[in-house]
């Protein structure tokens, strides 16, 4: 035991703590032994009890700063631990978001890139119309064309004849012998076949009266008698096949009848020239309104298909966005739980560390507090006196010893309160003036352990306080943190749905002036029924009293044929008499033929008759038209009403949903901005509670640490001093017993 004890104070420290758990015992045994070994070879030299008690405490010290390493080790571990952890689920939640805003993305891509689709198939239509029809136009502006090329070659040619023709009866009938009158019949027999030719074109019986076309057939059938023949060189025969007399004087009237079909068919030529040019410029008019609606068409296209790329890529890079964003937040969960885990088994490691630290610390306190008792001095005092060789040099040290007794308590409470100064202790100053005042050393000792327990107690208190302010901190802080993003998120959400009311809006004033304009069209195409309507019963009315009065005119005209039993018959304009240079011929007289059989005017009359007859015909017959007409013209109104009722419907269908539309959004913006406010008054409660954190939680920061130091070198000191208090009172016991 006598090796052991010594040997122990002359271990270096670490090797004292290394082998103190496993030598306390051994330690205790020598603790108390030692007062007997220190007695047999006593002297003025320190008890061997007070070095263990001393080592105790560097053991102690040491241990205590070991723990202190650590706690350093393991705040930073934590703070590392609190801040990945904070950040790795920052990482997640905004992975979380943009995985459902990337999702809604690619269905809004996708749905885009439908519309785009559809878009194109219907401008690849038009397109293929418009194409079409331009072919039409320009196929029918071509036959159109060619249809008046050949009108206009046959009306120069029949013009041309008809030109010819009148010159060459310029000189007819002038009684002109020999050779000219052979070229004249040669050049008039050259023309008959024109003039024969152009009596088949329409033109002529709508620009002819039927008395001047038998002329001309006459003539072009007979046209030799034009040369001039002399009606006495004419046979009894010739003279009844010609019932007009001589042709030669009816050249004159040929070429008026001729002159009028050449002036009916220049008209029409220029009528058809007029009508070509303002066909052709409509053609170009449509052409150009075509053409440049196909550019609108063909722009529009462009754009959709690069729209429609664009949206294939941006869905393209919004996929691959996904899957890494998902894959992202796949590893950050994983490392976020990794992470957790280990922080969580570190924590555990750290707590049980501590507990055995702190269960160490308090078995050496416990070992010093049995050595340093006041039990444990009068034990090995008791002790030593087994022991003590009395001698006459013993017997002098031991008076010398008590001759200094006295002083003991003075100079003990200087040490304490140098000890104080030394650690700044307010405490031990106080119990440095108790001992000084006459107080026992054991109360002091005990005073001593009572603040030591108190400070320990304090620096519990405050690492709480810390704990739970940090807690708060973080908490307030990650509050603030998910309401400032809810505002935000909120503050985009009403921006984006002001935008969806703004364009809602707009839907709702076009559908409600598409409505108006609907109304007013279903209007204004009621009205115009009515007008029509109205304007057909009084032409209704006004052709039935006009068929009426024809009918009553035709009847009064009839009655004096009818009552003389005359028949009526169409006049026939009689060609005026023709004079020759025989005198003996006597004229013929108007009624020539007649006789006494009188027959009034019924020629005139019956061409007034058939006339007005014809015009009771057309009236009929424009009634019976009007009737279909507005029986057509019904079922097209009734056609165009039920349309405009149709798209009415429609367009009041497509406006009661956008108002529902409208008031959904509306009331899901005020729900939002709901949110938004209560998120607000939140914020502002939480910065409240930050505030009130900040002043209760502040001193951690700047003063934890310093009050942490403080009190360890307090603590320190109060060993320190108990220590010394320990070793003094146990030297007086020592010097007592000797």
């Amino acid at each position: 035991l006598k090796c052991l004890c010594n040997s122990s104070h002359s271990l270096p420290p670490s090797e004292i703590m290394a082998s103190m758990k496993s030598a306390s015992l051994a330690l205790l045994l020598c603790a108390h032994l030692s007062p007997v070994v220190a007695a047999a070879r006593y002297d003025v030299e320190e008890s061997p009890v007070t070095k263990v008690v001393g080592l105790l405490n560097e053991l102690e010290a040491r241990i205590a700063a070991d723990g202190k390493a650590e706690q350093t080790s393991y705040d930073k571990y934590a703070c590392w631990c609190e801040a990945t952890l904070g950040r790795k689920a920052n990482d997640i939640s905004k992975a979380e978001e943009d995985i459902s805003t990337l999702g809604a993305l690619i269905i809004k891509l996708k749905a885009g890139i439908a519309t785009h689709g559809s878009e194109m198939e219907q401008l690849n239509k038009d397109i293929a119309a418009n194409v079409e029809s331009q072919r039409e136009a320009t196929e029918v502006r071509e036959n159109g064309k060619s249809e008046y090329v050949a009108e206009k070659t046959e009306s120069e040619q029949c013009i041309g004849a008809l030109e010819a023709a009148i010159g060459v009866l310029t000189g007819a009938g002038s009684g002109k012998k020999g050779f000219l009158e052979t070229l004249q019949e040669a050049k008039l027999l050259s023309v008959v076949a024109g003039v024969r030719r152009i009596l088949k074109e329409p033109t002529v019986a709508h620009s002819v009266s039927k008395e001047d076309l038998e002329l001309v057939k006459h003539f072009v059938e007979r046209p030799e008698e034009v040369v001039g023949r002399t009606a006495g060189s004419l046979s009894a025969v010739q003279m009844k096949q010609n019932p007009f007399g001589d042709y030669s004087p009816q050249s004159t009237k040929i070429q008026g009848i001729l002159k009028g079909m050449y002036d009916a068919f220049a008209a029409d030529l220029e009528k058809a020239n007029v009508e070509e040019a303002e066909e052709q410029k409509a053609f170009e008019a449509l052409m150009s309104t075509k053409k440049t609606e196909l550019a609108t068409l063909q722009a529009s296209l462009d754009k959709q298909t690069l729209d429609n790329a664009q949206k294939k890529k941006d869905l393209a890079d919004s996929k691959t966005t996904l899957d890494d964003t998902k894959a992202q937040l796949e590893a950050d969960e994983a490392f976020f739980d990794e992470t957790k885990a280990s922080c969580k088994t570190t924590a555990g490691e750290w707590g049980e560390r501590t507990r055995l630290r702190t269960e160490e610390l308090h078995s050496i306190q416990q070992a010093t507090a049995i050595l340093t008792s006041s039990e444990a001095q009068k034990t090995f005092e008791n002790a030593s006196t087994t022991f003590v060789q009395v001698a006459t040099h013993g017997r002098r040290l031991a008076n010398i010893r008590r001759l200094n007794l006295g002083h003991q308590a003075a100079k003990g409470a200087d040490a304490l309160l140098k000890v104080a100064r030394k650690h700044g202790s307010a405490g031990l100053a106080k119990l440095a003036a108790e001992l000084k005042a006459g107080g026992h050393f054991d109360q002091v000792i005990e005073s001593i352990d009572s603040m030591i327990k108190h400070l320990r107690e304090e620096e519990q208190d405050d690492i709480q306080h810390r704990d739970r302010c940090q807690g708060s901190l973080n908490k307030n802080k990650n509050d603030m943190e998910d309401l400032e993003h809810d505002m935000e998120k909120a503050g985009n959400a009403i921006n984006r749905m002001q935008g969806e009311q703004t364009s809602l809006l707009q839907k709702l004033d076009a559908l409600t002036e598409a409505i108006a304009g609907t109304q007013s069209d279903l209007q204004e195409l009621l009205s115009m029924r009515n007008a029509a309507a109205a304007e057909f019963k009084q032409a209704l009315k006004d052709d039935d009293d006009a068929v009426a009065l024809l009918s009553d005119a035709i009847a009064a005209l009839t009655q004096f044929y009818s009552s003389n039993k005359i028949e009526l018959e169409l006049a026939q304009k009689q060609a005026p008499g023709t004079y020759t240079v025989d005198a003996d011929k006597a004229p013929e007289t108007a009624w020539q033929g007649e006789g006494g059989n009188y027959k009034g005017r019924s020629g005139e009359s019956g061409g007034i008759i058939a006339i007005l007859t014809m015009i009771k015909d057309d009236l009929e017959n424009e009634m019976k038209t009007g009737r279909a007409a507005d029986t057509e013209a019904e079922a097209d109104y009734e056609q165009q009403r039920s349309s405009l009722a149709q798209s009415l419907k429609a367009q009041q269908t497509s406006k009661a949903a956008t108002e529902k539309e409208l008031s959904d959004l509306q009331g899901e913006m005020a729900d939002t901005q709901e949110s938004k406010d209560q998120a607000l008054g939140d914020h502002n409660s939480e910065s409240d509670l930050s505030k009130a954190l900040y002043s209760d939680c502040s001193w951690i920061d700047s003063h934890f640490e310093s009050r942490r130091d403080k009190r360890k070198d307090e603590m320190a000191g109060l060993l320190e001093a108990k220590n010394y208090l320990a070793g003094v009172e146990l030297a007086m016991s020592l010097a007592f017993s000797a």
